[in-house]
């Protein structure tokens, strides 16, 4: 048998995920046509490639029609439309190859007996595109006359699958893009590599990187270049697109320092005050990629004596990550064992010492004018703190409330810290003057030196 790698245009893509590679090699007849023996079995191989690995079809037709009116003043009048469709999609069966059409008409008509009517056209075009890697062949039938060849192959093709590691995992996507004024300043991406780090420790979505696009690029590169084995070639095209887009707008970050001084004129000297002060602000928005629909805004402000940037950054953090995972996916309750509570929230999202109050699900709630649905009544049935957290759950104690009342599937919703309290002001401490600074004078009152 002879082996033949046909290559007509890169256009399969590939389900995702990190996957492994599964070849398996699939034998199917083919047929084939052309002016010579040559193009017939490259034709029949093509054929046969489509059968294995699908095609991509794209079809362009356009038909046009004009009409020209002549009236009996002699005046004319000329009517034309043009339309033109395009659509194109993937086939799992074999193509036909390219094809050309050709339909269209032109009317003239004057007022009298003559008429005349011209057709025209304009040609469509159907281009099929596959790729695929032929193991060998075996010529069944060869038939070669005046007016070309034909041929029957058993053609062995290798169709690689790619499976995942992990096909049970139905997580959300998500990409975090920085935008405004500072998104290229040090602090936005900051921002923004805590929240790609936090939303990976969460093991609550797949988070794809849209910030070193130059490098994957070159990578891409060599992978499209002949210096890739066929194997790795056919991971092109597995890219995803987000389900969601957290787009974060770092307003303000910032750390002010004012210096006061004051000179004293009774003893000529200069009183320096040197201050500091932190501001920062931030705007988030959460859409939805398909529809553009934006499932959550906010922003948030921080103001503070010091310098306090790092402080600033970690509270937007926490409420961003709050945010989102309590709009895409809010914790619940996975299982109570041995009287504690065990929720879906591990490393990235849970910390120890966190309080959650436990909600009980109900009926659910429809609203009577559009009939979307706005969740589900609920009832608290209990508060748990976090003890342990591990990568995916986190362990709570039950607080308030009994563990016996709450269901797998109750709702946990993250308490918010209390304000931390003001220390009290403390009262000036008046000095008392020494002795040696005292004077009494004759009429019994006393001089402070």
């Amino acid at each position: 048998m002879k082996t033949f790698l046909l290559t007509v245009c890169l256009t399969l893509a590939w389900p995702f995920a990190v996957q492994a590679q599964q070849a398996e090699e699939v034998v199917v007849q083919a047929h084939g046509y052309g002016d010579t023996y040559e193009q017939a079995v490259e034709s029949a191989l093509g054929d046969a490639v489509r059968q294995v690995t699908g095609a991509r079809v794209a079809t362009r037709s356009a038909g046009p029609k004009a009409t020209l009116s002549i009236k009996e003043s002699g005046e004319g009048e000329i009517t034309s439309g043009y339309s033109s469709l395009s659509t194109e999609g993937k086939l799992q069966s074999p193509g036909k190859g390219a094809a050309k059409t050709a339909s269209g008409s032109a009317h003239i008509e004057g007022e009298g007996a003559s008429r005349t009517t011209i057709e025209a056209g304009i040609g469509s075009e159907n281009r099929v595109t596959s790729q695929g890697k032929v193991k060998g062949y075996k010529v069944i039938r060869q038939a070669c006359e005046n007016k070309g060849c034909e041929v029957d192959l058993e053609v062995t093709v290798e169709k690689i699958e790619f499976k995942s590691k992990a096909p049970q995992a139905k997580r959300d996507s998500i990409a975090v893009v920085a935008t405004g004024r500072l998104r290229k300043s040090a602090n936005a991406d900051r921002l923004r590599q805590a929240l790609t780090d936090k939303l990976v420790k969460s093991g609550r979505f797949t988070v794809l990187d849209r910030n070193n696009d130059d490098a994957i690029s070159q990578e891409m590169s060599l992978l499209e270049s002949g210096q890739a084995s066929d194997e790795q070639r056919g991971k092109l095209g597995q890219a995803l697109g987000a389900d969601f887009m957290l787009i974060v707008n770092l307003t303000q970050a910032g750390v002010s320092t004012q210096v006061k001084e004051e000179f004293i004129d009774l003893t000529g000297e200069t009183n320096r005050e040197v201050s500091t002060s932190t501001r920062a602000s931030v705007r988030y928005t959460l859409v939805e990629s398909a529809t553009r629909a934006v499932r959550w805004s906010d922003s948030s402000r921080f103001s503070s004596s010091g310098n306090r940037l790092s402080a600033a950054l970690d509270g937007f953090l926490d409420k961003i990550i709050g945010d989102i995972s309590e709009v895409i996916s809010p914790p619940k309750v996975v299982a109570v064992t041995n009287g504690r509570v065990i929720i879906n929230r591990g490393q990235g999202l849970a910390a120890s010492g966190q309080t959650y109050d436990i909600y009980a699900q109900g009926e659910a709630l429809i609203d009577p004018d559009t009939g979307e649905q706005l969740g589900a009544a609920e009832e608290h049935v209990a508060t748990i703190r976090i003890g342990t957290v591990q990568a995916k759950i986190a362990y709570g104690d039950v607080v308030s409330g009994s563990a016996d009342a709450i269901p797998r599937g109750s709702v946990a919703r993250l308490q918010a810290p209390a304000p931390a309290a003001k220390p009290a002001a403390k009262k000036p401490v008046r000095k008392k003057a020494a002795g040696s600074d005292q004077q009494v004078e004759e009429g019994g009152g006393i001089i402070l030196h």
